[in-house]
Formats: structure tokens, C-alpha cells, sequence
């Protein structure tokens, strides 16, 4: 299998900038939004979390703190206005189908409030050994390419990024290839448009000669009839 170019990691390229396994970092970004804070490592249980903070705007990185209900010491989560470690959780809800909990918490000191969210981040293992997160916007950077000039709707690129990631978690794993996610990609595209279809199986399977499209094709052909036939 060759590079996919500009497919994403699912078609082999190696994106700029990438962190080095077990690299931790928190990004704080006041004002917008919210601070984003991830640890990537080869295991299950990776944490992101984002506080929805106020009104000014400045970033600053800070190193990952272990939470202390995880192991029993380190140090507490701080209140991103005024620093006080003495915070407490008033709300929780799952979003995202379970796969992530919204935390609201509030500062002992100042009184203001935050949020904080924390999902399980699902690895996804280069070729070259590379490990990041999935990502569904990946998937759908890759597939828009694939359905320029087609009529497909960024609702529909949207749930095929969730039934890609649902294929992919359903495996159980806490690792998969990127080639997984090729392939995993391959069949909810087939049903959403047989042109994109053909055009992103042409990349990432590597065609070279007219034979292999008309191979796909063919494919294609008796997938349509043994569908029509059950139907």
C-alpha cells in the first residue's frame, strides 16, 4: 500500500508536528473557550479536558497533572481564574453516546465556575510507529477530498466519521493501524456514493492500471445485485 496523499493518517502520511508517545501537555486558552488538555500513551484510559473559561484571552502550556483519585497523591485540579486548588464537581453528564463526561465545577476561592470534559481518546498507530488519537475529522478531511463535485452533504461526511469510529472502537482494542481506519472507511463510503467510493479506494488501495478500476467496478456491480436480490 502506498501514501495516500492528503488522506490522513488512514492513507500513511506522517503529519507535521506530531508528539512523541507519552508526551503530556495542557493548552489553556482564556477567553474563546476552553483549555485542552491530552496525554497521548499506548493504553486505554487517556483523559482530555477542557475548561469553558471567560472573558480574556492568553494561552499558556503547563505540564499534565495526575489526578489525585487515580493514585492518591499528586496535586488537585486548580481553578483556571484564580489558581485555588480547592475545587469541587456540582454537575456530570456523559455526551458524545457515553464516550465522554462533561464535568461543571466550582472554585472554593473565587466562586466562579468551569468546565471541565474528559473522553477516552482511541490510538491510532502510523506506519512508521507514529501513535495519535482518531480523530473523525481526519476521516472526514480525507472523504470530503474523495466527494468533491459529489452531492454529499457535511451532515452525511459526519456520520460516516461516527460509524468509522464506531467500527474501530467495536474492535475492543486500545491500538489499531491506520490501515484499519482505511478500511473501516471503505464500506459506509461504497454506500454513501460509489463515486467517491471508487475515487478514495483508488488512493488507498493503490490502483495502477485501468484493470484495477475495472476490478472495482465489477465489485461494485454484484454488491448492487446480490443487494437488489435480498431485497
Amino acid at each position: 500500500m502506498t501514501e495516500a496523499r492528503g488522506m490522513g493518517w488512514f492513507g500513511g502520511r506522517v503529519a507535521a508536528g506530531v508528539r512523541p508517545v507519552g508526551e503530556r501537555r495542557l493548552q489553556l486558552v482564556v477567553g474563546t473557550a476552553h483549555a485542552d488538555c491530552s496525554t497521548v500513551l499506548p493504553f486505554p484510559g487517556r483523559v482530555s479536558s477542557s475548561p469553558t473559561l471567560g472573558p480574556r484571552r492568553a494561552t499558556a502550556v503547563v505540564p499534565h497533572r495526575r489526578r489525585p483519585e487515580a493514585d492518591g497523591e499528586g496535586e488537585r485540579m486548580h481553578c483556571p481564574f484564580c489558581r485555588n486548588e480547592d475545587t469541587r464537581v456540582v454537575d456530570s453528564r456523559v455526551f458524545d453516546d457515553g464516550q465522554g463526561i462533561r464535568r461543571r465545577r466550582s472554585c472554593a476561592n473565587c466562586g466562579r465556575r468551569f468546565t471541565t470534559v474528559e473522553s477516552a481518546v482511541l490510538a491510532v498507530v502510523k506506519r512508521n510507529g507514529v501513535t495519535e488519537p482518531f480523530s473523525r475529522e481526519k476521516v472526514m478531511k480525507g472523504v470530503r477530498r474523495a466527494c468533491q463535485g459529489r452531492d454529499v452533504s457535511e451532515a452525511a461526511l459526519q456520520r460516516l466519521a461516527q460509524q468509522v469510529e464506531d467500527a474501530v472502537r467495536s474492535s475492543g482494542a486500545a491500538e489499531v493501524p491506520s490501515h484499519e481506519v482505511g478500511l473501516a472507511i471503505l464500506g459506509p463510503l461504497r454506500d454513501l456514493d460509489e463515486v467517491a467510493y471508487l475515487r478514495f479506494a483508488s488512493v488507498y488501495q493503490d490502483f495502477t492500471t485501468i484493470e484495477d478500476f475495472e476490478a472495482a467496478i465489477q465489485a461494485l456491480q454484484r454488491d448492487r445485485a446480490n443487494r437488489a436480490t435480498r431485497a
